[in-house]
């Protein structure tokens, strides 16, 4: 791997760097257009990177940082000039290197090489790792201490989007925090490919989030529409793949028990519980004042209906928002003893409400044998 270039510069106030960013959010923002995949974040982020490249001055250049990524076989952007590229903006006109980062595509699935590719990136922009659709013996496709460590990183704002919309959301958030508002950092996307079969048989474009869902989904959390009333008896969040497994139990919950329930989208378990924190501290330090109420606490509110957090990662990603959420509180990961899989999931719901004497616990003896779970 080459020296990088002089990533270390701060950035000069507007100029530059302010044009190329907002014209990122422009070619990004869904009245330019630009219709995404509705399941597949990997193909909407391709989409996306295409749309930034075709923008002419909008890109300086691409430039690989190596990875082992097969090219896409309908040929997406996320293939172009190689397996992965960085955008880079420059922050003087007269630049001929660039100085920091955009946007990298790439697919580390050890910690050692992301950490490699950090240091190429002076630890600036957009990372966005697709090793999730690569074979591997790893849960979400990366080694397991990947993720602890990016949530024990403050400068790292990791997220695991369901969707090439939320993707889009995060972007755009990413860009005016790191290139608007010039803060340090990077951000980390865990990038999936669950649908993409589907999306190219169909064609169909996915209706762009809401300009409050945006918002929400940037900041860690958002509910999912749903047909039924507002009241639930249980709520279930996932992130990235796991949200779709969530929505079926949902489903399950509601036509095979009668369970009505709210779906939630948690990009990121890690910075709602970060602003949690923040929250708390903030409250502590100023108890004259009015107090700060967290994104998870204005999502879930005083309810007392049990929230089952579900994660692709390990059970502690999720389990990150527990100290922070009212009721019982229980977080599924992909090494828990049970399954991440609807019915068990629906299991687990039954058993949280029946320990919470909601309903008889028959209910859950009558759900797994109805699942062929025993």
């Amino acid at each position: 791997m080459h020296t990088p270039p002089s990533f270390f510069q701060p950035p000069l106030p507007g100029g530059e760097t302010g044009h190329v960013a907002h014209a990122c959010l422009a070619a990004l923002a869904p009245a330019s257009g630009l219709l995404l995949p509705p399941a597949s974040p990997r193909r909407a982020l391709g989409a996306m990177a295409g749309s930034l490249k075709q923008g002419g001055a909008v890109v300086a250049r691409v430039r690989s940082v190596g990875t082992q990524a097969p090219p896409c076989p309908d040929g997406d952007s996320w293939d172009v000039g190689a397996s992965a590229g960085a955008w880079a903006m420059r922050y003087r006109p007269a630049a001929t290197q660039a100085e920091k980062p955009l946007l990298y595509l790439c697919s580390p699935a050890t910690l050692q090489a992301l950490r490699a590719l950090l240091v190429e990136s002076g630890e600036r922009g957009i990372v966005c790792n697709d090793a999730e659709t690569q074979a591997s013996r790893w849960p979400k496709g990366v080694q397991p201490a990947l993720p602890a460590w990016l949530a024990a990183q403050h400068n790292c704002t990791p997220f695991d989007p369901a969707t090439g919309e939320e993707v889009r959301a995060i972007l755009r958030s990413a860009l005016e925090t790191l290139y608007l508002e010039q803060q340090s950092g990077y951000y980390y996307l865990a990038i999936h490919d669950e649908g993409a079969d589907e999306d190219a048989n169909e064609g169909a474009a996915a209706a762009p989030l809401s300009a409050a869902d945006a918002a929400a989904a940037s900041l860690g959390m958002y509910r999912m529409p749903s047909p039924g009333p507002a009241s639930c008896r249980v709520r279930l969040c996932g992130a990235g793949r796991m949200l779709a497994v969530v929505a079926e139990a949902a489903r399950l919950l509601k036509e095979d028990w009668d369970i009505a329930t709210q779906v939630w989208s948690c990009p990121s378990y890690t910075r709602l519980a970060r602003d949690a924190q923040a929250a708390e501290q903030w409250n502590l330090h100023h108890p004259r004042a009015t107090p700060r109420l967290a994104h998870v606490r204005r999502c879930l509110g005083d309810s007392a209906a049990p929230v089952i957090a579900v994660t692709g990662y390990g059970q502690h990603i999720a389990g990150q928002i527990g100290g922070h959420v009212r009721g019982r509180f229980i977080a599924v990961g992909a090494d828990t003893r049970m399954e991440t899989s609807a019915p068990w999931l629906a299991v687990t719901a039954l058993k949280a409400l029946a320990d919470d004497g909601a309903l008889p616990l028959q209910f859950v003896e009558y759900a797994l044998r109805r699942y062929a779970l025993l």
